[in-house]
This record gives C-alpha cells, sequence and structure tokens, in this order.
C-alpha cells in the first residue's frame, strides 16, 4: 500500500519542488537552480512509474500468496507440492515400515497381477521409483577419409577438418563406453520378501533377488538406494518409496537386527 499511495504523492511533490526551484532560477538568473529545477522534474516523471512497478509486484505477490492459503497454485507449484507431499508420506511410510518389522510383525502385503510370484514370495511394496543401472559397453564409431584436389591452402583445410571430425567422433564414443549410470527411467517396482522386480521398458519385468545381492548401500535421507549384484551391474533405484526399499533390502541381506544398528537407518529411527 505504501508504494501505490507513493505514487501521486511523489509526483505532485516533486513537481512543485521542481516548479518552485526553476521560478528561483528565474528570478535570481542562477542557471544552477533552474538546471536543479529540471532533475527534480525529470524526477517527477520517473519517481511514480517506479513505485507503480514496486506496487504492482507487492500486490502481485501477495495475490499469489492469498490464492496459496486458499488451495489454488500454479501448474509449477501444484507440481512441488505434490513432489514434496509425496517424499514426505514416503518418508512417514519407511519409518513405520521399519518399526513394524522391528517388532517382528509383518506389514500389510499388497496385491500383485502382473508378476507371477514364487513359490512361500509375499510382495509389501509396489509404487513407482526412477531406475538406473551402471555399466558401460562398447561403442562402434566410423572415421572418415577425405581426399581433396586443389590449391595447398584448400587441401590443407580439408585434411585438417577431418582429422577434427574424427577425433570429436572418438572423444564422443569413449565418453559413451565409460562405465556409468544408464538406461534412466521411471519404472513400476515391487519389492516382496524374496527379490525386488522392475518393469523397464523394452525388458519387461526384471528380477533382482535378495539372495544375489552382494552389497547395499540405503540413503533413505537422499530418497536413494543402490545395490551391487554377483551376476548383474549395479542397480539404482531413487524416489519417494526408496527409504521402504532401503528399509527392506536391509533387513532381508543383513538381517533382522540391521534394522537397530545399521548407521544408514539412524534418520529413520529418531
Amino acid at each position: 500500500m505504501i508504494p501505490a499511495a507513493l505514487v501521486p504523492v511523489s509526483y505532485l511533490v516533486l513537481v512543485v519542488a521542481g516548479s518552485s526551484l526553476g521560478a528561483l532560477g528565474n528570478d535570481s538568473d542562477h542557471v544552477g537552480w533552474s538546471l536543479l529545477g529540471l532533475l527534480v522534474l525529470l524526477c517527477a516523471m520517473v519517481a511514480p512509474i517506479v513505485f507503480l512497478v514496486i506496487a504492482l509486484r507487492n500486490g502481485y505477490r501477495a495475490f499469489r500468496s492469498w490464492r496459496r492459503r486458499h488451495g489454488h497454485f500454479t501448474k509449477r507449484e501444484a507440481i512441488v507440492r505434490q513432489h514434496e507431499d509425496a517424499h514426505a508420506a514416503g518418508w512417514q511410510h519407511a519409518r513405520w515400515l521399519r518399526s513394524v518389522l522391528e517388532q517382528r510383525e509383518l506389514p500389510p502385503e499388497v496385491e500383485v497381477w502382473g508378476v507371477v510370484p514364487w513359490a512361500g514370495e509375499h510382495f509389501f511394496l509396489a509404487g513407482p521409483l526412477q531406475y538406473s543401472r551402471y555399466y558401460g559397453t562398447d561403442v562402434v564409431y566410423g572415421q572418415s577419409s577425405v581426399v581433396a584436389f586443389g590449391r595447398p591452402a584448400w587441401v590443407a583445410g580439408a585434411v585438417i577438418g577431418n582429422a577434427i571430425g574424427n577425433s570429436v567422433a572418438r572423444s564422443r564414443a569413449r565418453s559413451a563406453a565409460v562405465t556409468q549410470w544408464r538406461e534412466h527411467q521411471q519404472a513400476e517396482v515391487l519389492v516382496s520378501n524374496e527379490r525386488i522386480v522392475c518393469n523397464v521398458v523394452g525388458r519387461g519385468w526384471l528380477s533382482f533377488p535378495f539372495t544375489a545381492v552382494t552389497a547395499v548401500y540405503p540413503d533413505p535421507e537422499r530418497f536413494n538406494v543402490v545395490l551391487e549384484f554377483g551376476d548383474t551391474s549395479p542397480l539404482s533405484l531413487t524416489g519417494p518409496m526408496a527409504p521402504a526399499v532401503s528399509t527392506l533390502s536391509v533387513m532381508l541381506t543383513h538381517g533382522h537386527e540391521a534394522l537397530r544398528t545399521h548407521p544408514a537407518l539412524e534418520p529413520l529411527r529418531r
């Protein structure tokens, strides 16, 4: 409200002040007063615009704050809020799951119809997670050769350009072949007392039995868990359900006591 009120006030005050300084300069034949009066009159044109812009910005912020308080969000704000709510719910579910398992109770099972369960298998988690795998690969790239005729400068330029192109292709191939996280995608993930199952685009349901796990790196605070296997490349799962996946993975690979002693699960015990 203050910047809005200053729009007319600043204009009137500066116009009066500029006119008075201009009149003083004319009466005293002093050029300095006249120039100062012109400067103040110029400010009378600029200051209201500045205060108006500030008032509009403050008004828009107040309007957005009012809409948020009443449950109205922009598309971007709604996405951010959904993201935060999903992670908060995932965190609370992981804390509850750890507490239930620590008391040697079984959490409710989830119904699974797309995947055929193994004998004695029970599924406890189901939901979307960011899936990726860590491995290198062989990359095939082609090198071109050039035969140039003409002036020496033209021939030299063609040869140099061809060499640069081959070097760039070789560098890109090296970068693509290096061991790194690949296959980034959102996948439907199921977790049972026997395995983790991921529905991967183009490959269908992939099983990762806990009996094949050689290392587990749970990171509930970053909503991520990484598992290494003896017969396939490492698996990374990230998202709201990752703390719960971490909890089950730690218990099924390190034993029930790990729910109480594993340092990575300490945040879930607070």
